[in-house]
């Protein structure tokens, strides 16, 4: 096949003549109040459609960004408030162990789990002096 043949055979197609008046009855309708072509129009509001669309898809985005997090900050409003709670219980419970009468017990526990139990003995702990404000102990108290 040859790279012209659809050049020759569209120059063999007959020569189609316009009517006569044919240029001068679109220029009048083009003259005519009211009668633009529809294209532009369509063309402008398919713009102002998806610059609406691209609006709300920002807004939305930044709504589930927002409330995402104002979900994150009530629960970490809602932690902080358990651990203060359970800090307060903590320390009146300790205030009520210091305030009790007679003899202290030797042992206390602190906790554990099904395999082990950790268990100070008050007999053996010995204090050690505060090394004043602004120093950070970096081990626990001297047990012999």
């Amino acid at each position: 096949m040859n790279d012209d043949y659809p050049r020759e055979t569209i120059r063999e197609l007959p020569r189609e003549r316009a009517r006569p008046g044919f240029t001068a009855r679109v220029l009048a309708r083009l003259d005519e109040p009211g009668t633009a072509p529809a294209r532009p129009r369509r063309a402008w509001a398919l713009a102002a459609a998806m610059a609406l669309c691209a609006v709300a898809a920002v807004g939305g985005l930044r709504w589930q960004v927002e409330s995402r997090a104002q979900r994150r900050a009530e629960a970490a409003r809602a932690e902080l408030a358990a651990m203060q709670h359970e800090h307060a219980r903590l320390a009146a419970e300790l205030q009520a162990l210091r305030r009790e009468p007679g003899p202290r017990p030797p042992v206390v526990l602190v906790g554990g789990d099904e395999r082990a139990e950790l268990v100070i003995d008050l007999d053996r702990l010995v204090r050690t002096p505060s090394p004043g404000p602004g120093v950070r102990r970096t081990s626990g108290p001297v047990v012999r």
